[in-house]
Protein backbone atom coordinates (compact mmCIF):
# COMPACT_ATOMS: atom_id res chain seq x y z
CA UNK A 1 0.00 0.00 0.00
CA UNK A 2 1.23 3.48 -1.03
CA UNK A 3 0.17 6.44 0.41
CA UNK A 4 1.65 10.10 -0.03
CA UNK A 5 1.45 12.31 2.97
CA UNK A 6 2.24 16.26 2.71
CA UNK A 7 4.31 18.00 4.86
CA UNK A 8 6.19 21.11 4.83
CA UNK A 9 9.23 20.25 5.36
CA UNK A 10 11.70 16.81 7.03
CA UNK A 11 11.30 18.36 10.19
CA UNK A 12 8.02 18.43 10.73
CA UNK A 13 7.66 14.90 9.41
CA UNK A 14 10.63 13.56 11.86
CA UNK A 15 8.20 16.00 14.97
CA UNK A 16 4.91 13.63 13.61
CA UNK A 17 6.91 10.54 13.52
CA UNK A 18 8.57 11.28 17.56
CA UNK A 19 4.46 11.73 18.59
CA UNK A 20 3.64 8.16 17.40
CA UNK A 21 5.02 4.99 19.05
CA UNK A 22 7.27 2.60 17.89
CA UNK A 23 5.17 -0.18 15.72
CA UNK A 24 2.78 1.92 14.13
CA UNK A 25 3.90 1.40 10.67
CA UNK A 26 6.23 -0.76 8.72
CA UNK A 27 7.32 -0.36 5.33
CA UNK A 28 9.48 2.62 4.18
CA UNK A 29 9.20 6.43 3.01
CA UNK A 30 10.89 9.00 0.44
CA UNK A 31 10.78 12.49 0.90
CA UNK A 32 10.49 14.04 -2.47
CA UNK A 33 11.85 17.78 -2.94
CA UNK A 34 9.89 18.92 -6.08
CA UNK A 35 6.65 19.00 -3.79
CA UNK A 36 7.98 18.72 -0.34
CA UNK A 37 5.87 15.71 0.26
CA UNK A 38 6.61 12.43 2.12
CA UNK A 39 5.84 8.73 0.17
CA UNK A 40 5.46 5.90 2.35
CA UNK A 41 5.55 2.41 1.32
CA UNK A 42 4.09 -0.12 3.63
CA UNK A 43 0.77 -0.78 6.23
CA UNK A 44 -0.43 1.71 8.64
CA UNK A 45 -1.83 1.01 12.09
CA UNK A 46 -4.77 3.18 13.20
CA UNK A 47 -2.62 5.31 16.08
CA UNK A 48 -0.40 6.34 12.95
CA UNK A 49 -3.04 7.36 11.07
CA UNK A 50 -4.80 9.49 13.84
CA UNK A 51 -1.29 11.52 14.06
CA UNK A 52 -1.41 12.69 10.49
CA UNK A 53 -1.42 16.05 10.70
CA UNK A 54 -4.55 18.02 8.59
CA UNK A 55 -3.07 19.76 6.10
CA UNK A 56 -5.04 22.20 4.57
CA UNK A 57 -6.72 21.76 0.83
CA UNK A 58 -5.59 24.59 -0.69
CA UNK A 59 -1.94 24.04 -0.12
CA UNK A 60 0.69 25.59 -1.76
CA UNK A 61 4.13 24.76 -1.73
CA UNK A 62 7.29 26.88 -2.52
CA UNK A 63 9.99 26.28 -4.95
CA UNK A 64 13.94 26.52 -4.00
CA UNK A 65 14.03 30.08 -6.33
CA UNK A 66 11.27 31.74 -4.87
CA UNK A 67 12.40 30.63 -1.55
CA UNK A 68 15.64 32.63 -2.03
CA UNK A 69 14.07 35.67 -3.83
CA UNK A 70 11.63 35.99 -0.68
CA UNK A 71 14.89 35.35 1.67
CA UNK A 72 16.93 38.08 -0.40
CA UNK A 73 13.88 40.78 -0.23
CA UNK A 74 13.71 39.82 3.43
CA UNK A 75 17.83 40.16 4.14
CA UNK A 76 17.04 43.46 1.78
CA UNK A 77 14.69 44.67 4.25
CA UNK A 78 16.32 43.56 7.29
CA UNK A 79 19.75 45.96 6.16
CA UNK A 80 17.29 48.59 4.91
CA UNK A 81 15.92 48.18 8.87
CA UNK A 82 19.90 47.96 9.70
CA UNK A 83 20.83 50.90 8.61
CA UNK A 84 18.03 52.88 10.02
CA UNK A 85 18.72 51.58 13.10
CA UNK A 86 22.20 52.85 12.79
CA UNK A 87 21.57 55.81 12.12
CA UNK A 88 18.84 56.02 15.10
CA UNK A 89 21.72 55.00 17.14
CA UNK A 90 24.12 57.29 16.02
CA UNK A 91 21.37 60.07 16.65
CA UNK A 92 21.10 58.91 19.90
CA UNK A 93 24.92 59.14 20.28
CA UNK A 94 24.75 62.21 19.10
CA UNK A 95 21.98 63.62 21.29
CA UNK A 96 23.48 61.68 24.56
CA UNK A 97 27.18 63.63 23.82
CA UNK A 98 24.56 67.02 23.83
CA UNK A 99 22.93 65.67 27.00
CA UNK A 100 26.57 65.24 28.43
CA UNK A 101 27.35 68.96 27.51
CA UNK A 102 24.08 70.46 28.77
CA UNK A 103 24.83 68.18 31.87
CA UNK A 104 28.34 69.98 32.73
CA UNK A 105 27.45 73.55 31.41
CA UNK A 106 24.48 73.25 33.78
CA UNK A 107 26.46 72.01 36.77
CA UNK A 108 29.08 74.71 35.96
CA UNK A 109 26.06 76.77 36.31
CA UNK A 110 24.80 75.34 39.41
CA UNK A 111 28.24 76.35 40.79
CA UNK A 112 28.10 79.64 39.22
CA UNK A 113 24.38 80.39 41.32
CA UNK A 114 25.35 78.39 44.71
CA UNK A 115 28.76 80.70 44.87
CA UNK A 116 26.26 83.92 44.09
CA UNK A 117 24.00 82.82 47.14
CA UNK A 118 26.49 82.32 49.45
CA UNK A 119 28.37 85.67 48.56
CA UNK A 120 24.60 87.04 49.19
CA UNK A 121 24.25 84.94 52.28
CA UNK A 122 26.99 86.60 53.50
CA UNK A 123 26.08 89.96 52.73
CA UNK A 124 22.66 89.52 54.39
CA UNK A 125 24.85 88.29 57.23
CA UNK A 126 27.23 90.96 57.10
CA UNK A 127 24.51 93.94 57.09
CA UNK A 128 21.80 92.17 59.44
CA UNK A 129 25.20 91.78 61.62
CA UNK A 130 25.80 95.87 61.00
CA UNK A 131 22.13 96.38 61.88
CA UNK A 132 22.02 94.87 65.37
CA UNK A 133 25.45 96.29 66.18
CA UNK A 134 23.79 99.51 65.22
CA UNK A 135 20.46 98.65 67.00
CA UNK A 136 22.10 97.44 69.80
CA UNK A 137 24.70 100.94 70.69
CA UNK A 138 21.09 102.69 69.93
CA UNK A 139 19.95 100.47 72.58
CA UNK A 140 22.35 101.41 74.47
CA UNK A 141 22.60 105.43 73.95
CA UNK A 142 18.40 104.91 74.64
CA UNK A 143 19.41 103.55 77.78
CA UNK A 144 21.83 106.23 78.68
CA UNK A 145 19.49 108.86 77.79
CA UNK A 146 16.71 106.99 80.15
CA UNK A 147 18.68 106.61 83.20
CA UNK A 148 19.76 110.38 82.82
CA UNK A 149 16.00 111.21 82.42
CA UNK A 150 15.69 108.64 85.51
CA UNK A 151 18.26 110.77 87.17
CA UNK A 152 17.10 114.31 86.02
CA UNK A 153 13.78 113.16 87.22
CA UNK A 154 14.93 111.96 90.75
CA UNK A 155 16.70 115.88 91.00
CA UNK A 156 13.26 117.19 89.75
CA UNK A 157 11.34 115.13 92.33
CA UNK A 158 14.44 116.47 95.20
CA UNK A 159 13.74 119.94 93.91
CA UNK A 160 10.57 119.35 93.77
CA UNK A 161 10.77 118.74 97.39
CA UNK A 162 12.82 121.39 98.64
CA UNK A 163 10.26 123.72 96.64
CA UNK A 164 7.59 122.03 98.72
CA UNK A 165 9.69 122.86 102.20
CA UNK A 166 10.29 125.72 100.94
CA UNK A 167 6.84 126.31 100.35
CA UNK A 168 6.04 125.19 103.75
CA UNK A 169 8.20 128.06 105.36
CA UNK A 170 6.85 130.60 103.14
CA UNK A 171 3.55 129.29 104.52
CA UNK A 172 4.58 129.12 108.17
CA UNK A 173 7.01 132.50 108.03
CA UNK A 174 3.24 133.58 106.09
CA UNK A 175 1.75 132.53 108.65
CA UNK A 176 3.94 134.36 111.98
CA UNK A 177 4.11 137.30 109.84
CA UNK A 178 -0.13 137.59 110.04
CA UNK A 179 0.57 136.37 113.51
CA UNK A 180 2.91 139.24 114.13
CA UNK A 181 0.81 141.87 112.08
CA UNK A 182 -2.56 140.87 114.50
CA UNK A 183 -0.28 141.11 117.79
CA UNK A 184 1.30 144.68 116.38
CA UNK A 185 -2.05 145.56 115.58
CA UNK A 186 -3.49 144.77 118.80
CA UNK A 187 -0.24 146.60 120.35
CA UNK A 188 -0.43 149.87 117.67
CA UNK A 189 -4.21 149.68 116.73
CA UNK A 190 -4.48 151.30 113.28
CA UNK A 191 -5.43 155.22 113.46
Amino acid sequence: MKEKIPFYNEKEFNEMMKKTKKGTFSGWYIINPENKSVEFSGNFNRQFKLNKPVIPVNTEYVTRKEFNEYKDSNDQRLIKIETTLAAQGEQIRIQGEQIRELQVEQKAQRQEFNARMDRLENLLVESIESTNKRFDSIEGRLDSMDSRLDSMENRLDSIEGCLDSVEGRLDSMENRLDSMETRLDKIDPPK
